[in-house]
C-alpha cells in the first residue's frame, strides 16, 4: 500500500474536511444508476453526473492554484487594501448561486465509474500538491480567485473546496426527491 504524502500541520484540519466532503459524496452516488446518473428535472439543470463532473474540475482548478501558490507564482501579488481574504478558517461555502466559470462547466455526462475514477486521481494529486508545502505558515500564501476576484489563503482554498463541493452535493438528494427521478 502507497504511504499518503504528509502535510504541513497548518493543512491538516482544513485537509481532513476535504477528506470528509468527498467521502459522502462518493457514498452519495455510489448507488446512483446509469439512467439516475443523467436524469435532468428541468431544461437548463444539471444532472447528477454534470454536477458530479462539475465538482472533478473544481478540485483540479483546487489544485493547480495550490501548486502555484507553493511555487510562488502570487508571491508579488499587491494585496488590495479593500479585499476580503479567506483562511483556514473559512467555516461555510462564502457565494451563493453562481454561474461556473467556463473552465468548470462540464460536458456531457460521461459514465460514473469513469468520472468516479478521475475523482480518486484528482484527490490524490491534490493532496501532493499540498505535501510540497515547506513553508512556515501556509496562511501566508494568497492569491485571488479568477472566478470571483475574492482572496484565499493556501488553507482557505482547502476550506473552500471542501464547502464548494458540500454546497453541491446537498443539490443531489433534492435531484432524488425530484418528480420523474427514474
Amino acid at each position: 500500500m502507497q504511504q499518503r504524502p504528509r502535510l504541513h500541520p497548518g493543512l491538516t484540519a482544513a485537509w481532513t474536511l476535504v477528506e470528509a466532503v468527498r467521502s459522502d459524496l462518493l457514498a452519495t452516488i455510489r448507488p446512483v444508476t446509469a439512467a439516475q446518473w443523467t436524469f435532468r428535472p428541468a431544461a437548463g439543470e444539471w444532472c447528477i453526473g454534470e454536477i458530479v463532473e462539475h465538482l472533478l474540475l473544481a478540485e483540479i482548478a483546487s489544485s493547480k492554484m495550490a501548486r502555484k501558490l507553493i511555487r510562488g507564482d502570487y508571491r508579488n501579488l499587491p494585496f488590495p487594501r479593500d479585499a476580503t481574504i479567506y483562511g483556514a478558517e473559512l467555516d461555510r461555502y462564502p457565494f451563493g448561486s453562481l454561474d461556473a466559470p467556463a473552465v468548470l462547466v462540464p460536458g456531457s455526462p460521461r459514465e460514473r465509474p469513469v468520472v468516479e475514477l478521475e475523482l480518486w486521481t484528482a484527490h490524490e494529486r491534490f493532496q501532493s500538491e499540498l505535501a510540497q508545502f515547506r513553508g512556515d505558515d501556509p496562511e501566508a500564501l494568497r492569491s485571488p480567485d479568477p472566478a470571483t476576484a475574492e482572496w484565499f489563503t493556501l488553507g482557505g482554498w482547502l476550506k473552500l473546496q471542501a464547502w464548494h463541493e458540500k454546497h453541491h452535493l446537498t443539490r443531489i438528494p433534492r435531484l432524488l426527491a425530484s418528480p420523474g427521478f427514474p
